[in-house]
Protein backbone atom coordinates (compact mmCIF):
# COMPACT_ATOMS: atom_id res chain seq x y z
CA UNK A 1 0.00 0.00 0.00
CA UNK A 2 1.89 3.28 -0.69
CA UNK A 3 1.11 6.42 1.35
CA UNK A 4 -2.05 7.83 -0.48
CA UNK A 5 -3.80 4.92 -0.42
CA UNK A 6 -2.60 4.57 3.21
CA UNK A 7 -3.97 8.38 3.94
CA UNK A 8 -7.10 7.32 2.32
CA UNK A 9 -7.60 4.67 4.24
CA UNK A 10 -7.38 6.59 7.27
CA UNK A 11 -9.68 9.00 6.20
CA UNK A 12 -12.52 6.57 5.39
CA UNK A 13 -11.72 5.17 9.21
CA UNK A 14 -12.26 8.65 11.01
CA UNK A 15 -15.05 9.27 8.83
CA UNK A 16 -17.08 6.30 9.64
CA UNK A 17 -15.81 6.22 13.19
CA UNK A 18 -17.43 9.91 13.65
CA UNK A 19 -19.23 11.33 10.53
CA UNK A 20 -21.26 8.98 8.81
CA UNK A 21 -24.59 8.99 10.90
CA UNK A 22 -24.80 12.68 9.97
CA UNK A 23 -24.19 12.50 6.23
CA UNK A 24 -24.94 8.95 5.21
CA UNK A 25 -28.65 8.17 5.02
CA UNK A 26 -29.43 10.54 7.43
CA UNK A 27 -32.97 9.76 9.05
CA UNK A 28 -36.01 12.23 8.96
CA UNK A 29 -35.31 15.21 10.89
CA UNK A 30 -38.09 16.46 13.16
CA UNK A 31 -39.27 19.57 13.86
CA UNK A 32 -38.02 19.92 17.09
CA UNK A 33 -35.52 22.37 18.87
CA UNK A 34 -32.61 20.84 21.07
CA UNK A 35 -28.92 22.18 21.06
CA UNK A 36 -27.35 18.51 21.74
CA UNK A 37 -27.86 17.69 17.90
CA UNK A 38 -25.70 20.90 17.31
CA UNK A 39 -23.54 19.99 20.25
CA UNK A 40 -23.05 16.23 19.38
CA UNK A 41 -22.27 16.80 15.70
CA UNK A 42 -19.35 19.34 16.71
CA UNK A 43 -18.05 17.27 18.83
CA UNK A 44 -17.91 14.65 16.38
CA UNK A 45 -16.64 17.43 13.92
CA UNK A 46 -13.71 17.70 16.41
CA UNK A 47 -13.12 14.03 17.86
CA UNK A 48 -12.79 13.48 13.34
CA UNK A 49 -10.55 16.18 13.17
CA UNK A 50 -8.52 15.38 16.18
CA UNK A 51 -8.00 12.22 15.34
CA UNK A 52 -7.65 12.05 11.65
CA UNK A 53 -4.62 14.31 12.02
CA UNK A 54 -3.10 12.87 14.82
CA UNK A 55 -2.88 9.89 12.31
CA UNK A 56 -1.88 11.57 9.73
CA UNK A 57 1.19 12.67 11.21
CA UNK A 58 1.69 8.91 12.94
CA UNK A 59 1.75 7.58 9.64
CA UNK A 60 3.64 9.81 7.91
CA UNK A 61 6.20 8.88 10.57
CA UNK A 62 5.98 5.27 10.54
CA UNK A 63 6.54 5.39 6.60
CA UNK A 64 9.50 7.72 6.27
CA UNK A 65 10.97 4.59 8.63
CA UNK A 66 9.50 1.68 6.17
CA UNK A 67 11.23 4.01 3.34
CA UNK A 68 14.76 3.99 4.83
CA UNK A 69 13.94 0.52 5.82
CA UNK A 70 13.72 -0.91 2.34
CA UNK A 71 15.99 1.34 1.02
CA UNK A 72 19.52 0.01 -0.76
CA UNK A 73 21.84 2.14 1.90
CA UNK A 74 20.09 0.72 4.63
CA UNK A 75 20.06 -3.17 3.21
CA UNK A 76 23.92 -3.07 2.52
CA UNK A 77 24.95 -1.13 5.52
CA UNK A 78 23.04 -1.04 8.36
CA UNK A 79 20.76 -3.18 10.69
CA UNK A 80 17.90 -3.21 12.12
CA UNK A 81 17.65 -3.55 16.20
CA UNK A 82 13.99 -4.14 15.78
CA UNK A 83 10.66 -1.36 16.84
CA UNK A 84 10.91 1.02 19.86
CA UNK A 85 7.81 3.21 20.37
CA UNK A 86 7.85 6.93 21.31
CA UNK A 87 5.25 7.37 23.47
CA UNK A 88 2.76 10.66 23.70
CA UNK A 89 4.79 13.13 21.88
CA UNK A 90 3.17 15.99 22.40
CA UNK A 91 2.48 18.39 19.15
CA UNK A 92 0.57 21.27 18.19
CA UNK A 93 -2.32 18.83 16.86
CA UNK A 94 -2.53 16.48 20.16
CA UNK A 95 -0.56 13.39 21.46
CA UNK A 96 0.87 10.98 19.33
CA UNK A 97 2.53 7.46 19.92
CA UNK A 98 4.49 6.31 17.27
CA UNK A 99 6.90 3.16 16.58
CA UNK A 100 10.18 3.39 14.45
CA UNK A 101 13.28 0.72 14.26
CA UNK A 102 16.49 1.48 16.11
CA UNK A 103 19.63 0.98 13.32
CA UNK A 104 23.28 0.56 13.65
CA UNK A 105 25.24 1.41 11.09
CA UNK A 106 28.32 -0.33 9.99
CA UNK A 107 30.09 2.23 8.35
CA UNK A 108 29.48 5.08 10.87
CA UNK A 109 29.37 2.85 14.13
CA UNK A 110 26.74 4.69 15.97
CA UNK A 111 23.23 3.78 16.87
CA UNK A 112 20.38 6.02 15.49
CA UNK A 113 16.82 6.28 14.67
CA UNK A 114 16.24 7.37 11.13
CA UNK A 115 12.66 8.91 11.72
CA UNK A 116 14.17 11.22 14.14
CA UNK A 117 17.52 11.72 12.60
CA UNK A 118 15.77 12.70 9.19
CA UNK A 119 13.11 15.16 11.01
CA UNK A 120 15.48 16.38 13.41
CA UNK A 121 13.29 15.66 16.26
CA UNK A 122 14.78 16.19 19.83
CA UNK A 123 15.95 13.29 21.68
CA UNK A 124 13.95 12.54 24.85
CA UNK A 125 11.61 15.59 24.49
CA UNK A 126 8.35 14.92 24.94
CA UNK A 127 7.37 18.03 23.36
CA UNK A 128 7.76 19.10 19.79
CA UNK A 129 9.73 22.22 19.07
CA UNK A 130 6.74 24.17 17.85
CA UNK A 131 5.02 23.78 21.35
CA UNK A 132 7.88 24.43 22.56
CA UNK A 133 8.76 27.82 20.51
CA UNK A 134 5.23 28.31 21.91
CA UNK A 135 6.03 28.14 25.63
CA UNK A 136 9.58 30.16 25.05
CA UNK A 137 7.06 33.08 23.15
CA UNK A 138 3.92 32.90 25.77
CA UNK A 139 7.19 33.19 29.01
CA UNK A 140 8.35 36.43 27.62
CA UNK A 141 4.87 38.24 28.91
CA UNK A 142 3.44 35.50 31.48
CA UNK A 143 4.23 33.48 33.96
CA UNK A 144 5.12 30.06 33.83
CA UNK A 145 1.91 28.39 35.02
CA UNK A 146 -0.42 30.68 32.74
CA UNK A 147 2.20 30.17 29.75
CA UNK A 148 1.54 26.54 30.33
CA UNK A 149 -2.37 26.79 30.39
CA UNK A 150 -2.31 29.13 27.35
CA UNK A 151 -0.10 26.93 25.24
CA UNK A 152 -2.26 23.89 26.13
CA UNK A 153 -5.52 25.52 24.79
CA UNK A 154 -3.76 25.35 21.64
CA UNK A 155 -3.04 22.24 21.37
CA UNK A 156 -4.92 19.19 19.72
CA UNK A 157 -9.07 19.74 20.36
CA UNK A 158 -11.06 22.41 20.28
CA UNK A 159 -14.00 21.21 22.22
CA UNK A 160 -12.10 19.44 25.42
CA UNK A 161 -9.02 18.99 25.83
CA UNK A 162 -6.74 17.21 28.43
CA UNK A 163 -3.64 18.36 27.81
CA UNK A 164 -1.77 20.05 31.03
CA UNK A 165 1.70 21.50 30.90
CA UNK A 166 2.80 22.29 34.29
CA UNK A 167 4.47 25.21 35.25
CA UNK A 168 7.78 23.59 36.28
CA UNK A 169 7.72 21.80 32.76
CA UNK A 170 7.70 25.60 31.12
CA UNK A 171 10.32 26.72 33.07
CA UNK A 172 12.73 23.46 32.13
CA UNK A 173 11.84 24.27 28.41
CA UNK A 174 12.17 27.50 28.65
CA UNK A 175 15.58 26.86 30.53
CA UNK A 176 16.87 24.74 27.78
CA UNK A 177 16.28 27.43 25.14
CA UNK A 178 19.73 28.76 24.07
CA UNK A 179 18.80 31.53 21.57
CA UNK A 180 22.29 32.27 19.18
CA UNK A 181 21.69 36.35 18.20
CA UNK A 182 23.97 38.14 16.60
CA UNK A 183 23.80 42.08 16.27
CA UNK A 184 23.26 43.41 13.20
CA UNK A 185 25.85 45.21 11.72
CA UNK A 186 24.77 48.77 10.87
CA UNK A 187 26.10 51.96 10.21
CA UNK A 188 23.73 54.71 11.21
CA UNK A 189 24.91 58.29 11.23
CA UNK A 190 24.17 60.27 14.25
CA UNK A 191 25.72 63.25 15.96
CA UNK A 192 23.91 62.51 19.59
CA UNK A 193 23.35 59.58 21.51
CA UNK A 194 21.28 59.26 24.37
CA UNK A 195 21.57 56.32 27.29
CA UNK A 196 19.06 55.92 29.72
CA UNK A 197 20.48 53.72 32.77
CA UNK A 198 18.32 52.52 35.98
CA UNK A 199 18.27 48.97 38.04
CA UNK A 200 15.11 46.83 39.32
CA UNK A 201 15.41 44.33 42.20
CA UNK A 202 14.10 40.73 41.82
CA UNK A 203 13.07 38.41 44.45
CA UNK A 204 15.79 35.55 44.77
CA UNK A 205 16.16 31.97 45.61
CA UNK A 206 19.28 30.27 46.76
CA UNK A 207 20.70 33.85 47.20
CA UNK A 208 21.53 34.41 51.00
CA UNK A 209 18.33 35.96 50.88
CA UNK A 210 19.41 38.87 48.98
CA UNK A 211 17.37 40.55 46.00
CA UNK A 212 18.99 40.19 42.42
CA UNK A 213 19.58 43.78 40.44
CA UNK A 214 18.91 43.89 37.05
CA UNK A 215 21.09 46.87 35.73
CA UNK A 216 19.59 48.05 32.79
CA UNK A 217 20.08 50.45 29.29
CA UNK A 218 17.58 51.90 27.04
CA UNK A 219 19.84 53.30 24.18
CA UNK A 220 18.09 55.86 21.69
CA UNK A 221 18.42 58.44 19.31
CA UNK A 222 15.91 60.94 19.41
CA UNK A 223 12.61 61.35 20.56
CA UNK A 224 9.50 62.07 18.68
CA UNK A 225 6.21 64.09 19.65
CA UNK A 226 3.10 61.58 19.73
CA UNK A 227 0.15 64.14 20.56
CA UNK A 228 0.70 68.20 21.56
CA UNK A 229 -2.88 68.31 23.07
CA UNK A 230 -4.50 68.20 26.49
CA UNK A 231 -6.46 65.19 26.39
CA UNK A 232 -7.39 66.42 30.10
CA UNK A 233 -6.28 68.82 32.72
CA UNK A 234 -3.59 66.75 34.13
CA UNK A 235 -2.36 64.95 30.68
CA UNK A 236 1.18 66.18 29.20
CA UNK A 237 2.47 65.92 26.17
CA UNK A 238 3.33 62.35 24.76
CA UNK A 239 7.06 61.46 23.18
CA UNK A 240 8.38 58.14 22.16
CA UNK A 241 11.57 56.95 21.81
CA UNK A 242 13.74 56.73 18.39
CA UNK A 243 14.96 53.68 17.37
CA UNK A 244 15.08 52.43 21.10
CA UNK A 245 16.92 49.24 22.18
CA UNK A 246 17.39 47.63 25.34
CA UNK A 247 20.12 46.11 27.40
CA UNK A 248 19.70 44.21 30.67
CA UNK A 249 22.12 41.86 32.77
CA UNK A 250 22.54 40.26 36.40
CA UNK A 251 26.12 39.69 35.85
CA UNK A 252 27.75 43.14 35.63
CA UNK A 253 27.67 42.74 31.50
CA UNK A 254 25.41 45.67 30.84
CA UNK A 255 28.50 48.11 29.92
CA UNK A 256 29.94 45.32 27.57
CA UNK A 257 26.48 44.68 26.12
CA UNK A 258 25.74 48.57 25.76
CA UNK A 259 29.83 49.08 24.03
CA UNK A 260 29.18 46.30 21.24
CA UNK A 261 25.05 47.77 20.58
CA UNK A 262 26.68 51.17 19.64
CA UNK A 263 29.68 49.67 18.07
CA UNK A 264 27.64 47.46 16.09
CA UNK A 265 24.90 49.82 15.27
CA UNK A 266 26.80 52.92 14.45
CA UNK A 267 29.38 55.32 13.25
CA UNK A 268 31.27 55.99 16.28
CA UNK A 269 33.25 58.55 14.35
CA UNK A 270 29.88 60.71 14.02
CA UNK A 271 29.02 60.29 17.15
CA UNK A 272 29.84 64.10 18.72
CA UNK A 273 27.93 63.76 21.88
CA UNK A 274 26.43 60.90 24.11
CA UNK A 275 24.13 61.54 27.00
CA UNK A 276 23.37 59.43 29.81
CA UNK A 277 20.68 59.90 32.02
CA UNK A 278 19.28 58.57 35.58
CA UNK A 279 18.54 58.11 39.26
CA UNK A 280 22.35 59.47 40.23
CA UNK A 281 23.16 55.89 41.52
CA UNK A 282 26.66 55.54 42.07
CA UNK A 283 27.04 52.75 39.61
CA UNK A 284 24.94 54.80 37.23
CA UNK A 285 27.32 57.99 37.61
CA UNK A 286 30.74 55.93 36.83
CA UNK A 287 29.09 54.00 33.94
CA UNK A 288 29.95 56.93 31.67
CA UNK A 289 32.98 57.50 32.76
CA UNK A 290 34.19 54.29 30.92
CA UNK A 291 36.52 55.16 28.29
CA UNK A 292 35.04 52.78 25.68
CA UNK A 293 32.60 55.82 25.29
CA UNK A 294 35.49 58.12 24.39
CA UNK A 295 34.48 57.60 20.68
CA UNK A 296 36.62 60.28 19.25
CA UNK A 297 38.77 63.03 21.06
CA UNK A 298 36.07 65.18 19.93
CA UNK A 299 33.09 63.34 21.59
CA UNK A 300 31.06 65.15 24.89
CA UNK A 301 29.98 62.56 27.39
CA UNK A 302 27.34 63.99 29.53
CA UNK A 303 25.47 62.73 32.33
CA UNK A 304 22.27 64.44 33.35
CA UNK A 305 19.76 63.85 36.78
CA UNK A 306 15.90 62.81 34.94
CA UNK A 307 13.17 64.84 36.08
CA UNK A 308 11.33 61.47 37.87
CA UNK A 309 14.15 61.28 40.68
CA UNK A 310 14.46 64.77 41.01
CA UNK A 311 10.75 65.52 41.87
CA UNK A 312 10.48 62.20 43.74
CA UNK A 313 13.29 63.44 46.15
CA UNK A 314 11.67 66.36 46.76
CA UNK A 315 8.43 65.16 47.49
CA UNK A 316 9.71 62.84 49.90
CA UNK A 317 11.52 66.10 51.19
CA UNK A 318 8.34 68.27 52.31
CA UNK A 319 5.75 65.88 51.81
CA UNK A 320 2.72 66.17 50.44
CA UNK A 321 1.35 68.57 53.28
CA UNK A 322 3.22 71.05 51.97
CA UNK A 323 3.07 71.66 48.56
CA UNK A 324 3.76 75.50 48.89
CA UNK A 325 7.83 74.40 49.61
CA UNK A 326 7.68 71.97 47.23
CA UNK A 327 7.05 74.19 44.61
CA UNK A 328 9.50 76.97 46.28
CA UNK A 329 12.20 74.09 46.36
CA UNK A 330 11.67 73.60 42.27
CA UNK A 331 11.58 77.15 41.28
CA UNK A 332 14.94 77.61 43.34
CA UNK A 333 16.65 74.79 41.40
CA UNK A 334 14.77 75.49 37.93
CA UNK A 335 16.97 79.43 38.51
CA UNK A 336 20.18 77.83 39.98
CA UNK A 337 20.04 79.30 43.24
CA UNK A 338 21.41 76.97 45.45
CA UNK A 339 22.06 79.34 47.94
CA UNK A 340 18.83 79.93 48.79
CA UNK A 341 18.10 76.40 48.16
CA UNK A 342 20.34 75.23 51.40
CA UNK A 343 18.65 77.71 53.61
CA UNK A 344 14.79 76.67 52.78
CA UNK A 345 15.82 73.26 53.23
CA UNK A 346 17.30 74.18 56.66
CA UNK A 347 14.61 76.19 57.60
CA UNK A 348 11.87 73.39 56.65
CA UNK A 349 14.40 70.84 58.60
CA UNK A 350 14.28 73.26 61.84
CA UNK A 351 10.19 73.34 61.30
CA UNK A 352 9.98 69.61 61.04
CA UNK A 353 12.38 67.73 63.63
CA UNK A 354 11.14 64.85 64.07
CA UNK A 355 11.99 63.90 60.09
CA UNK A 356 14.81 65.82 60.16
CA UNK A 357 17.16 62.64 58.65
CA UNK A 358 15.06 62.38 55.62
CA UNK A 359 15.06 66.21 55.28
CA UNK A 360 18.64 65.95 55.27
CA UNK A 361 19.38 62.88 53.45
CA UNK A 362 16.96 64.26 50.31
CA UNK A 363 18.62 67.74 50.63
CA UNK A 364 22.19 66.08 49.93
CA UNK A 365 21.51 63.83 47.29
CA UNK A 366 20.21 67.20 45.11
CA UNK A 367 22.87 69.34 46.26
CA UNK A 368 25.31 66.28 45.57
CA UNK A 369 23.67 66.09 41.94
CA UNK A 370 23.01 69.87 41.27
CA UNK A 371 25.41 69.98 37.95
CA UNK A 372 23.14 67.05 36.50
CA UNK A 373 20.19 68.44 37.24
CA UNK A 374 20.92 71.92 36.30
CA UNK A 375 22.16 70.22 32.63
CA UNK A 376 18.90 68.09 32.03
CA UNK A 377 16.28 71.06 32.72
CA UNK A 378 18.22 73.31 30.36
CA UNK A 379 18.11 71.21 27.71
CA UNK A 380 14.68 70.47 26.78
CA UNK A 381 15.85 67.69 24.25
CA UNK A 382 16.52 65.68 27.43
CA UNK A 383 14.01 63.06 28.06
CA UNK A 384 14.25 60.43 30.42
CA UNK A 385 11.45 58.04 30.36
CA UNK A 386 12.81 55.38 32.08
CA UNK A 387 11.23 54.61 34.80
CA UNK A 388 8.23 53.34 32.45
CA UNK A 389 10.48 51.48 30.67
CA UNK A 390 11.67 49.52 33.89
CA UNK A 391 7.85 49.25 34.78
CA UNK A 392 6.87 47.80 31.61
CA UNK A 393 9.61 45.93 30.70
CA UNK A 394 10.82 44.50 33.99
CA UNK A 395 8.22 44.77 37.03
CA UNK A 396 5.21 43.67 34.80
CA UNK A 397 7.06 40.50 34.41
CA UNK A 398 9.12 39.89 37.52
CA UNK A 399 7.77 41.94 39.95
CA UNK A 400 3.90 42.22 39.80
CA UNK A 401 3.18 39.33 41.83
CA UNK A 402 4.72 37.88 44.55
CA UNK A 403 8.04 35.70 42.98
CA UNK A 404 11.35 34.78 43.39
CA UNK A 405 14.03 33.56 40.82
CA UNK A 406 17.25 31.23 40.90
CA UNK A 407 20.09 33.10 38.99
CA UNK A 408 19.74 30.63 36.81
CA UNK A 409 16.45 30.92 35.72
CA UNK A 410 15.96 34.98 35.83
CA UNK A 411 18.83 35.30 33.57
CA UNK A 412 17.41 33.52 30.80
CA UNK A 413 14.28 34.72 31.34
CA UNK A 414 15.17 38.08 31.29
CA UNK A 415 17.49 37.37 28.36
CA UNK A 416 14.13 36.16 26.18
CA UNK A 417 12.33 39.72 27.80
CA UNK A 418 15.03 41.77 26.73
CA UNK A 419 14.79 39.79 22.84
CA UNK A 420 11.09 40.36 22.58
CA UNK A 421 11.41 44.24 23.37
CA UNK A 422 13.55 45.05 20.85
CA UNK A 423 11.99 43.11 18.13
CA UNK A 424 12.58 39.62 18.20
CA UNK A 425 10.17 36.93 17.39
CA UNK A 426 10.92 34.53 19.71
CA UNK A 427 9.02 31.52 18.41
CA UNK A 428 10.34 32.00 14.71
CA UNK A 429 13.90 32.34 16.62
CA UNK A 430 13.38 28.87 18.10
CA UNK A 431 12.35 27.19 14.97
CA UNK A 432 14.76 28.82 12.72
CA UNK A 433 18.03 27.82 14.79
CA UNK A 434 16.51 23.96 14.46
CA UNK A 435 16.19 24.86 10.48
CA UNK A 436 20.08 26.08 10.45
CA UNK A 437 21.15 24.58 7.07
CA UNK A 438 24.32 24.03 8.81
CA UNK A 439 24.07 21.02 10.66
CA UNK A 440 26.04 21.20 13.78
CA UNK A 441 25.76 17.80 15.34
CA UNK A 442 28.64 16.07 14.01
CA UNK A 443 26.84 12.64 13.37
CA UNK A 444 24.25 13.86 11.68
CA UNK A 445 26.69 15.44 9.32
CA UNK A 446 28.56 12.34 8.91
CA UNK A 447 25.38 10.40 8.54
CA UNK A 448 23.97 12.77 5.92
CA UNK A 449 27.51 12.79 4.12
CA UNK A 450 27.65 8.67 3.61
CA UNK A 451 23.84 8.95 2.77
CA UNK A 452 25.24 11.16 0.22
CA UNK A 453 27.95 9.57 -1.02
CA UNK A 454 26.33 6.54 -1.37
CA UNK A 455 23.95 8.19 -3.87
CA UNK A 456 26.44 9.53 -5.65
CA UNK A 457 28.12 6.32 -6.40
CA UNK A 458 24.40 4.75 -7.47
CA UNK A 459 23.83 7.94 -9.22
CA UNK A 460 20.07 7.54 -9.22
CA UNK A 461 18.78 10.13 -7.92
CA UNK A 462 18.57 13.63 -8.84
CA UNK A 463 20.18 16.14 -6.23
CA UNK A 464 16.84 17.63 -4.50
CA UNK A 465 15.98 14.16 -4.08
CA UNK A 466 19.27 13.07 -2.32
CA UNK A 467 19.08 15.72 -0.15
CA UNK A 468 15.79 14.99 0.87
CA UNK A 469 15.66 11.35 0.70
CA UNK A 470 19.11 9.98 0.08
CA UNK A 471 17.78 6.19 -0.22
CA UNK A 472 15.50 4.57 -3.19
CA UNK A 473 11.61 5.45 -2.03
CA UNK A 474 8.43 5.23 -3.64
CA UNK A 475 7.41 7.60 -1.15
CA UNK A 476 6.28 10.20 -4.24
CA UNK A 477 4.62 6.88 -6.61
Amino acid sequence: MNIISYFNQILEENFNNYLKKYFNKLSYCGKTSSFSNYFEFINDLDNFSDSFVKNIIKGYFEYIDDCFFNSSYRKKYCKSNGFYVRKNYVTLFGEITFKRRYYYDNKTKEWFFFTDLFLGLPKRKHFDPFVCADICEYATSNSYSKTGKLVAEKIGKRTSNNINISRATSRNIVIAFNPNIELEKEQRRIERLFVMLDEKFVGSQFNNGEDHMIKSAVVFENTELVYKFKKKESSVDRYKLVNSHVCASIDDNLLTDTVDYIYNTYDIDKIKEIIFMGDCAKWIKNFPKSHWFNFTSKTKVKFAMDGFHFSQALQLLTTQKFKDVYNALFDLVKNNNKENFILLCNQFKDLNPERSETIENKTNYILNNWKERQLYQNNPYMKCSMESHISHIFADLFTSRPKAYSKKGLRKLLELRVLKTNGTNIKQLYLQQLINPNITSTFQKEKINKLKEFNQKENKYNITHKILFPYKTNLYN
